[in-house]
């Protein structure tokens, strides 16, 4: 009798196993198309020579500030350096023109955001 219950408990745990496994393949899966979504709207944008506005963090790295996009996680360099003067580790929102070209971007404007949302800085670490 032990074993026929060791038996079902084994293939309760293996199904509930397969079922979390597939759950982390669809959001994973939901993931890519957000950000295939926000980089093909990134390079229309910038094709267009339009101004875009995005939301992240600027960030130091190798001397110089960039900007990390919310949606892609893409780190673009910023053309205009003394527009973000002292904002770096801020959660910003910025209205920038991009160039695919060098993946850079000019900042028209900045914002900073609430600080309720300048805590979330720890979950955008690289």
């Amino acid at each position: 009798m032990k074993k026929i219950y060791a038996a079902v408990f084994a293939c309760l745990l293996g199904m509930s196993l397969l079922g979390f496994a597939q759950d982390t393949a669809s959001q994973s899966t939901t993931s890519d198309k957000k950000v295939a979504k926000a980089e093909k709207k990134e390079a229309k944008a910038a094709a267009k020579n339009k101004d875009m506005h995005l939301t992240g963090w600027v960030k130091e790295e190798g001397g110089k500030d960039v900007f990390v996009n919310d949606k892609d996680k893409q780190s673009w360099d910023i053309s205009n350096q003394d527009a973000v003067k002292g904002h770096e580790g801020h959660h910003v929102k910025v209205k920038a023109k991009l160039d695919e070209s060098s993946h850079s971007l000019t900042v028209d404007k900045l914002t900073m955001m609430k600080a309720k949302k300048q805590a979330g800085e720890a979950n955008t670490k690289s």
